[in-house]
């Protein structure tokens, strides 16, 4: 790396700091594989010794079985030993294809360029992925604490898909800049040890059917105890290295950024940052819209116009910019939705938010070349690479039969009439897309005259009551989580609020403020609902329609009482289940069964409640009513001589979710029915 290259004093001292708790948890790690060792050594030694001390001939067969034994668990922990601490990280390709110079020469022309401009390493592979993202990877294992392995650089083709050329060479660098990163020794290390820990201590999966694959012995109990020994000591030194890594993360982040802006200029780096987020969201609805229909065997071709097709009618929604058949998103939209006015450096995040990046990068005001052409000019055949990537999406759908590929048009019709049946009409705004209406006695709000009446359905849905809908729920965000510093489940020292800072301490007296502030919005909103409620029984009383908006209301109230007892009945018996995701001894497996069939008996009878309800009729399907009913009727065993019964299991699990989908459901579409029906009061009025 060039000397030129230069890092600033607080990613300087950041990686410094890094090193040091490298070298601790190095040291800590090296340390339990040598005890282990030493351990499975003494354990050999040790049934060395109980043989020979057999006292005579007649007993030498039982001290033969107690020295076998010994050995057996001493072998059973080595084994576990290598497989715990010697495992092979690597990352999968499966859905990626590899690309060189001689099939994609124009992107690698720009990574030789931009490697060169940053005097970093060309990437040892270049992979093409399908999402809205890049990124440096390594594959790792235990020799890669030592030695570091190389970078490989991976580009998703929905990131291409919503970018144009110069801010793709913006995000392109910025992986680059992690790159020049490891010219301090830092970056790759701490990437790989954080791989590797993560995939011994963090991954549950892994854990979990590590020691399962030990359990059919009988002496399984000692790798289990071992293993929770080990993880237990390591996460405590891991707790020291990560605190460190995730504030060298963020640092390099801003340094990253830096360096793209460099290459590409402050302009296309802020707008790509902006974006990334409708891309995202928008890749992930196409990704819904088809995981939805593996039942009706529909999928693409190629889900990359589909993508910028969504992308598209999103912007339109909010009103974006449309240049090149891009969305352009501003500072001011992407903040419209969050009006929090909470500030915590988190030392837990890994990234800096958006926002900050952003902010960074305009400090810098870098000049920029802006180019609004496609990102796909860097790409040679893109069209045959967005249908080899996307059938590598659906490489592990199971469908029943042959799939059928949906046209580009097929998919825009079906999914603009799911949009219109999952949507509010326009004219509302946007009210009512993140709260629900607040809860009011019909009677008494009709019966009272001192409310004051919209007189037009033009003067409800303006900015100014937009924005305090926004500031109510930005407000709430706010407050539940100075309420956790206050309680200490957030452990942080201080934090800013709206301009102003506050220690850790002070938090619990500007809680109690704040609700107070959050309780006079409540009632402002409450109020703004009545007088909405009012305006549009005026309305009905005027087409004698009174009865029926009443009882819109009045089923929209009872359903969101019972979803809240619905999420409860879910989250408990979620929460009752979970033990059946770890290792436990048999006795304690039965106790824990009998709990969670405590919490299964009061599912079904919410089972048997919305079957029976009227207002969730229309949101069941037929299979699902067969379903339910089947579960309701049968006793399932989930636990029987002493293994799981996985099938059973499995309907449980698919019961669960099925039942919330569907209770979820309830109370949007009887909020959708009130007010589309207020918008026929709306037009039959103005229609009269």
């Amino acid at each position: 790396m060039s000397k030129k290259q230069s890092y600033p004093s607080k990613y300087r001292a950041q990686a410094i700091r890094s090193v040091f708790t490298i070298i601790f948890f190095i040291i800590v790690y090296l340390l339990l594989l040598i005890l282990s060792f030493a351990l499975v050594a003494f354990l050999f030694y040790f049934s060395v010794l109980v043989i020979l001390s057999a006292p005579g001939q007649r007993s030498i067969f039982i001290f033969l079985l107690m020295g076998f034994t010994i050995d057996v668990i001493a072998l059973t922990l080595l084994v576990f030993i290598f497989t715990f601490f010697f495992r092979k990280q690597t990352v999968d390709r499966s859905g990626w294809i590899e690309v060189n110079n001689e099939n994609q020469p124009k992107l690698f022309k720009l990574i030789g360029t931009i490697s060169k401009q940053l005097e970093t390493n060309f990437p040892q592979k270049v992979y093409l992925g399908a999402g809205v993202d890049a990124m440096v990877f390594y594959d790792s294992n235990f020799r890669n604490l030592f030695f570091p392995s190389k970078e490989n650089l991976m580009i998703g083709l929905g990131l291409v898909n919503s970018m144009t050329d110069c801010e793709l060479k913006t995000v392109v660098a910025h992986e680059f800049g992690h790159f020049t990163q490891r010219s301090l020794n830092i970056y790759s290390y701490v990437y790989i040890e954080n791989q590797i820990i993560y995939k011994m201590l963090m991954d549950e999966d892994f854990y979990q059917h590590l020691i399962l694959s030990f359990s059919k012995g009988k002496i399984y109990w000692v790798v289990l105890y071992y293993s929770r020994i080990i993880r237990w000591i390591l996460r405590k030194a891991y707790h020291v290295v990560l605190k460190s890594f995730m504030a060298l993360s963020r640092e390099m982040e801003f340094h990253a950024d830096e360096l793209s802006a460099n290459i590409g200029g402050t302009i296309p780096a802020v707008t790509a940052l902006l974006r990334l987020q409708l891309a995202g969201d928008s890749f992930h609805n196409v990704w819904q819209f088809y995981s939805q229909r593996i039942s009706e065997n529909l999928k693409t071709e190629n889900v990359y116009p589909q993508h910028k097709f969504i992308m598209k009618k999103i912007a339109e929604n909010h009103h974006m910019e449309m240049i090149n058949d891009l969305p352009q998103v501003t500072k001011d939209i992407f903040s419209w939705f969050n009006r929090s006015k909470l500030v915590i450096e988190n030392q837990w995040a890994s990234h800096p938010s958006i926002i900050d990046r952003v902010n960074n990068l305009e400090e810098l005001n870098i000049e920029s070349n802006v180019s609004y052409d496609s990102a796909w000019n860097y790409f040679v055949n893109p069209e045959e690479l967005q249908r080899e990537i996307t059938e590598k999406l659906f490489r592990n759908w199971q469908f029943a039969e042959a799939p059928v590929d949906l046209s580009y048009s097929e998919f825009e019709k079906i999914y603009m009439d799911e949009i219109n049946k999952h949507s509010y009409d326009k004219r509302y705004s946007y009210f009512y897309e993140y709260r629900n209406i607040s809860r009011f006695d019909l009677r008494s709000v009709i019966e009272d005259n001192e409310i004051r009446v919209f007189q037009k359905f033009n003067e409800i849905y303006i900015d100014e009551n937009l924005n305090l809908i926004y500031q109510f729920t930005g407000l709430t965000v706010d407050i539940r989580t100075i309420d956790s510093i206050a309680k200490g489940e957030f452990k942080i020292d201080i934090f800013e609020y709206d301009g102003k800072k506050y220690k850790a301490n002070e938090s619990a007296e500007l809680c109690d403020k704040l609700k107070k502030v959050h309780e006079d919005m409540y009632q402002k909103i409450t109020g703004l609902d009545k007088r909405i409620f009012k305006f549009f029984y005026s309305l009905a009383e005027s087409t004698e329609n009174k009865t029926e908006l009443k009882m819109h209301y009045e089923t929209y109230f009872n359903l969101i009482e019972q979803d809240k007892d619905n999420l409860k009945v879910y989250l408990d018996l979620i929460g009752a289940i979970q033990f059946m995701y770890f290792v436990h001894t048999f006795s304690q497996i039965e106790s824990k069964m009998i709990a969670m069939r405590e919490k299964e008996n009061i599912f079904i009878e919410r089972i048997k409640k919305i079957l029976s309800d009227q207002n969730y009729s229309g949101l069941i399907s037929e299979t699902q009513r067969e379903e339910f009913q089947t579960f309701v009727d049968q006793k399932l065993i989930y636990f029987e001589n002493q293994q799981y019964n996985s099938e059973a299991l499995k309907t449980l699990q698919d019961t669960i979710f099925e039942f919330y989908e569907v209770c979820s459901k309830a109370p949007f579409y009887s909020l959708k029915k009130l007010l589309d029906f207020q918008i026929e009061l709306l037009d039959t009025n103005k229609a009269n």
